[in-house]
């Protein structure tokens, strides 16, 4: 079976998976997709988990390796946090407007 040493290498794993999602859903788009807002928020949350266990485990950590990894982990993840943010708020109010005209046309 295999078993990990320490989470900074699963902590590492999960910031790429959310990043590159989150690179995927909102720099993928050639227009503005209002459905994709929420999928966005979601991996925004996700990202801050990530966050939060990556300092729950800097505190446990022994080796400098490990320390660098969960660093690096907590960058991409606190960039994924704020491009993800930034992009909800961005395109937040032109959704919100689309939305009342298509009910007012309604």
């Amino acid at each position: 079976m295999l078993k990990l040493k320490s989470g900074s290498n699963g902590a590492v794993a999960l910031a790429l998976m959310i990043a590159l999602a989150s690179a995927w859903m909102g720099l993928g788009a050639n227009g503005i997709y209002c459905d994709r807002l929420p999928s966005l928020t979601i991996l925004a949350t996700t990202a801050a988990f990530v966050i939060a266990l990556c300092f729950r485990l800097l505190a446990r950590t022994n080796t400098r390796t490990q320390k660098a990894q969960l660093v690096i982990a907590l960058v991409i993840a606190a960039g994924t946090l704020y491009g993800n943010a930034h992009f909800v708020l961005k395109y937040r109010g032109i959704c919100r407007q689309l939305q009342q005209q298509v009910r007012q046309i309604k």
